[in-house]
């Protein structure tokens, strides 16, 4: 989930206009066909299915709130200052008591701020159903059929030729992947588990979110600081470990520590470059406290990058036979997760969040809402010249 947000520079009356926000907006989920299923459960797993007869409508909402842009901009889009109708308590709502069926798989609120003074788009995706490269794809797309209803616009008219692919049998076949029986659980089973029978993830303490902000210069520099190891690492590899190692070293965890990354396995496997369901596949690294802290980081960084090098075709079949068989990615390893510190990465900022421009100019700022848990991050671009920063 992300919430662009848009100043009205010049005051304009016309400044994003609802009712074509909306046109252009449904233009695109019937191009993105997929957004137009629903998640049910079957043999024990999600399953995506369409029916054209009776689609699975998404939402488009608009609020109007008293706040106006230049507070939020002046709190520097704190979270304690987004106006209430951007609060996020319906993320829990919609995944708890009620059925797959009646959630829809894309979700648009749109915030108008008092005097037309600027808006703010939040935009919900299943994460199952678009990855981070569907999601921006989709943002592009409707920004671009937004734009040519305004107006001449030949972004939109190229983007209606491209053909995109979301058959999963594409992922499939790349893998030579054939899916698995499974059972689903019986009323029995169902009705005697317990909570003591479930990975315990809650968390008890108190915690919050916050922003980092990393200029081009200072990764720069902290990649520098690797020598001549850097010349094989990425900045993503530089980046997560030590993130890591802050975290890791911040808890009080004596043993053990894990980190998931998240790998577009596009470039990895033989996939078409269009396919633009969710080919985000996670990698979970399991040592222990003190190979992270008291060796270098350059070590923690290699062992990075030779896990996210090691992806392939097999590393995605053991992650697909994982989903089939309902194995929670994120449960309990094997040291259980109260004896393992756990972190997770994934890395937005190659998305180009901020050339979503509706014909009104491009987003001041992208963010995600106040709705992490302990052990996440999420990094996401910035607005200078070609996003270096994070």
């Amino acid at each position: 989930m992300f919430v662009y947000f848009y100043r009205n520079r010049d005051c304009s009356k016309s400044f994003m206009p609802t009712e074509i926000l909306r046109q252009g907006f449904h233009v695109t989920t019937r191009r993105f066909g997929v957004l137009l299923g629903t998640l049910t459960e079957a043999d024990g797993r999600s399953v995506l299915v369409k029916d054209h007869a009776c689609p699975n409508r998404p939402r488009f909402e608009e609020k109007h709130v008293s706040m106006a842009f230049a507070e939020l901009e002046r709190s520097e889009y704190a979270w304690s200052q987004w106006p209430q109708d951007l609060d996020t308590k319906d993320v829990a709502e919609t995944a708890i008591g009620k059925s797959a069926s009646s959630i829809p798989l894309i979700s648009v609120l749109l915030v108008r701020f008092a005097e037309n003074s600027g808006a703010a788009i939040r935009v919900k995706v299943r994460h199952s159903v678009l990855d981070g490269l569907g999601f921006t794809s989709f943002m592009s797309y409707w920004s671009a059929v937004t734009r040519q209803y305004r107006g001449p616009c030949d972004a939109a008219i190229e983007l209606t030729r491209d053909r995109l692919e979301f058959d999963r049998n594409l992922l499939l076949r790349a893998v030579h992947y054939s899916p698995i029986p499974v059972e689903a659980p019986t009323a029995k089973e169902s009705d005697t588990a317990t909570a003591e029978d479930k990975p315990n993830l809650r968390y008890t303490e108190p915690f919050g979110m916050h922003v980092v902000r990393f200029s081009a210069q200072s990764l720069q520099r902290l990649k520098g600081n690797f020598g001549s190891a850097s010349a094989c690492l990425s900045m993503n590899d530089v980046l997560s470990v030590l993130l890591w190692r802050s975290f890791t070293r911040a808890s009080t965890v004596s043993m053990h520590t894990r980190i998931l990354l998240a790998c577009d396995v596009r470039k990895r496997i033989d996939l078409s470059p269009v396919y633009m369901g969710n080919a985000s596949f996670p990698l979970q690294l399991n040592i222990t406290r003190s190979q992270l802290l008291d060796r270098p980081l350059s070590e923690g960084a290699q062992l990075i990058r030779n896990s996210v090098s090691s992806v392939d075709t097999d590393h995605v079949r053991k992650c697909l036979q994982m989903l089939e068989r309902n194995t929670p990615i994120l449960g309990a390893d094997e040291w259980g997760v109260d004896k393992s510190t756990f972190f997770c990465c994934t890395n937005c900022s190659r998305f180009g969040f901020y050339d979503t421009d509706f014909g009104c100019g491009n987003p001041e700022k992208v963010m995600t809402p106040h709705y992490l848990t302990p052990g996440f991050s999420i990094w996401l671009p910035t607005k200078d010249p070609g996003g270096t920063g994070m």
